[in-house]
């Protein structure tokens, strides 16, 4: 809350006693757990906008995370479009953007950027990677996203970035079920490796596969930080094994290899695809 309204209702010794500072003149109750959440919303109080001004409008990973975003990059900062005399406080990344009266909405008493203008300037201001993470998240909770978005884009020809968002929108598929697994599926078309489907039923729809070619019975899947558990490696591996037993080569890849195995997943994944009859695309080649 603001500090003038809890000082109506407090001393300013009391203020202090209860409650700290998140923000100038944004407080917050001294035993409340601050997630992101909290912290975006603090930041749109932070700048309450006067006679001639708005107030802060949540954008980027704010506005994302309001729209049920469920990935942000390690590290991120609660967004707000500001007045241009707008200050910069600690732990805000303020932006002084044009806005229009249709790109912004209120999502619980604060102003946020609507679903398409906030997808835009995801695509805009972040690494193709993390924008496409979030796109993926955010399509699947929005079907009709990419609709939105494609006829906010008929405004947006001459606006600095969008040449980098439509990038990431062409790439956007929502079956990408984590970021991790968007992250697999850029590198396999960063890497030209066509012809894969995503969540592939097998087994009567048993199981499902993050990437499979099913023609050459070649898969990929990603293993995350959920398969760590001794219950549950223990179904991944009843599951490789009857895959296996099926005929299937699954390749397994984690967070790390992604990071810093890459060479390896991509030179393993296209020998096995090779073996089973695979080829290039002549531009690819």
């Amino acid at each position: 809350m603001r500090a003038e309204e809890l000082l109506a209702v407090m001393s300013r010794y009391q203020l202090r006693e209860n409650y700290r500072i998140l923000f100038r003149g944004v407080w917050v109750r001294a035993d409340q757990v601050v997630d992101f959440t909290m912290l975006s919303f603090a930041a749109g109080l932070a700048y309450p906008g006067g006679d001639k001004d708005l107030p802060g409008i949540l954008c980027g990973w704010s506005a994302a995370d309001l729209w049920g975003n469920a990935y942000r990059p390690e590290g991120a900062l609660p967004e707000v479009i500001v007045p241009i005399n707008g200050r910069q406080f600690r732990g805000i990344k303020v932006r002084r953007l044009q806005i229009d009266e249709n790109e912004y909405t209120g999502i619980n008493g604060s102003l946020v950027t609507t679903l398409a203008r906030t997808a835009i300037d995801l695509g805009r201001f972040n690494s193709r990677d993390d924008a496409v993470s979030a796109l993926d998240s955010l399509a699947r909770r929005h079907p009709g996203l990419l609709e939105d978005v494609r006829r906010a884009l008929k405004w947006w020809e001459r606006h600095w970035g969008i040449g980098k968002a439509i990038t990431a929108f062409k790439l956007v598929d929502p079956l990408s079920e984590s970021p991790w697994e968007t992250r697999v599926r850029l590198i396999l078309v960063d890497e030209g490796f066509h012809g894969f489907v995503l969540q592939h039923e097998v087994m009567g729809g048993r199981y499902r596969l993050d990437a499979a070619w099913p023609h050459l019975l070649v898969a990929v899947e990603y293993d995350g930080e959920h398969h760590r558990s001794s219950e549950q490696h223990a179904r991944d591996l009843e599951r490789w094994n009857r895959l296996r037993a099926a005929g299937w080569v699954v390749i397994t890849v984690t967070a790390q290899n992604i990071r810093s195995g890459r060479d390896e997943f991509v030179e393993q994944l296209r020998r096995e695809l090779t073996l089973r009859g695979w080829t290039p695309k002549p531009d690819a080649a």
